[in-house]
């Protein structure tokens, strides 16, 4: 059993009337409270008689609990500490200094500010744009009801401007800065009320909106599987519409995904992947492919079909040696792994544990190479279809049909420990 034991408490905005009873009981049991400046100096009439470091930098706070031999920490998070927090990578980092964590739950700035507004959240779409590219206007014209945080190059004046250049005028917002501090201010107003009353006093960089847009456009659906002859071709073997639009539904992209096509070739999985996360306002796209043709006719069919849209990156080299210095995925489409699907199996799992891994498999030599993965990582997730595309041409009064290959689709996710057998 672990010595050391740090709690990771989420301190809601950060005074001791949001933190919850077990959060107040790890406070007084520990020796010793990190975290950020903003924190320690809130919740400073509970730290007496403890050691304090003010710094929200992980490697400093390593560095400063393991001069000493503490055995209770408390490490202070804002608001909720599942809620766009940093205490998994922080947890990450203690339990490799041989910490054993505990997360401890506080108060949303979502909860706290849907309280204070009497209204209830369950239907709203979430959307950080803190240190992330997004779309906030398109995420407000997709969804009726959003909560957004704010942050990083997108406060309330940009927000604001954005849905005004992008016809959504007539939405209600609703401004919450400094939530539960002194200075707390909350605002409502249409877009162009907002703007000019940040213009009259500027808004911080503490800010969350709900936006509420009756005239929404749903698109929480999207379908896929466009016209093979949509995409500009070259001798790069291409996945066909259908079995595209099947491995596409199969993979079950979600508003914000960070998706790879690995082996793009023509581009026409990452494009498609594209469409549909432009559409709902957020997300990412990484087309890995080693071949130079292949390469350029991603990037050629990315530029014609999803403009500027900065979400969609190609990333040339081998995969895995190519996924180094990209995000962790939640979607993983592989195409083409030239011999090399397990490491690019395991590569993609040891980055994110919880991605969903859809596969196409044409010789048995890839469908070999996909049972030898359901072998290693005994997925709880597992499908494996076979699929055969049988398209008709004209012959006179006839119509003749051309039998496709058959493409075997497999689907995984959540690997199991250890090993066993199929």
């Amino acid at each position: 059993m672990c010595d050391k034991k740090i709690s990771i408490v989420g301190a809601g905005m950060g005074t001791a009337e949001q933190l919850t009873g077990l959060g107040s009981r790890r406070l007084r049991e520990a020796q010793v409270v990190v975290g950020a400046p903003r924190l320690t100096e809130g919740l400073s009439g509970e730290l007496s008689g403890h050691a304090v470091l003010a710094s929200h930098r992980t490697g400093e706070i390593v560095e400063f609990l393991n001069k000493e031999k503490w055995t209770r920490a408390v490490f202070l998070v804002s608001g909720d500490t599942g809620f766009y927090s940093a205490a998994s990578g922080a947890a990450a980092a203690f339990e490799e200094q041989g910490w054993e964590t505990e997360l401890v739950p506080g108060i949303s700035s979502m909860s706290w500010f849907t309280a204070k507004l009497g209204k209830n959240w369950q239907n709203m779409a979430v959307l950080s744009c803190h240190g992330r590219d997004v779309d906030p206007a398109g995420w407000v014209r997709s969804h009726g009801e959003s909560f957004l945080l704010l942050g990083g190059k997108i406060g309330v004046r940009e927000l604001c401007a954005a849905l005004l250049e992008g016809g959504i005028s007539d939405c209600r917002l609703w401004i919450g800065e400094n939530l539960a501090a002194a200075e707390e201010r909350i605002e409502a107003g249409s877009p162009e009320q907002i703007l000019l009353s940040d213009t009259n006093r500027p808004f911080g960089s503490l800010c969350c909106v709900v936006a509420e847009n009756t005239r929404a456009v749903n698109a929480a659906f999207c379908s896929f599987g466009l016209p093979d002859s949509a995409f500009v071709r070259g001798k790069v073997p291409m996945t066909k519409s259908e079995v595209r639009a099947l491995s596409l539904t199969k993979l079950g992209l979600w508003p914000g995904a960070v998706c790879f096509d690995v082996g793009s070739g023509t581009g026409s999985v990452s494009v498609e992947m594209g469409l549909a996360l432009k559409a709902w306002g957020a997300g990412q796209v990484y087309a890995v492919e080693k071949k130079e043709e292949a390469l350029e006719l991603t990037r050629v069919n990315g530029e014609r079909l999803l403009g500027n849209w900065k979400g969609f990156h190609v990333v040339p080299g081998s995969a895995p040696e190519a996924f180094a210095g990209l995000p962790a995925p939640t979607h993983v489409f592989v195409g083409g792994s030239g011999g090399a699907l397990l490491p690019v199996v395991e590569q993609v799992l040891e980055k994110a544990p919880g991605a969903r891994i859809v596969v196409n498999a044409v010789t048995p030599e890839t469908m070999a190479e996909l049972l030898q993965c359901r072998k290693r990582f005994r997925f709880a997730v597992w499908e494996m279809i076979q699929v055969r595309v049988d398209t008709f041409r004209t012959a006179g009064n006839y119509h003749m049909p051309c039998a496709g290959n058959p493409v075997c689709i497999a689907l995984m996710q959540n690997p199991q420990p250890g090993e066993g057998a199929l």
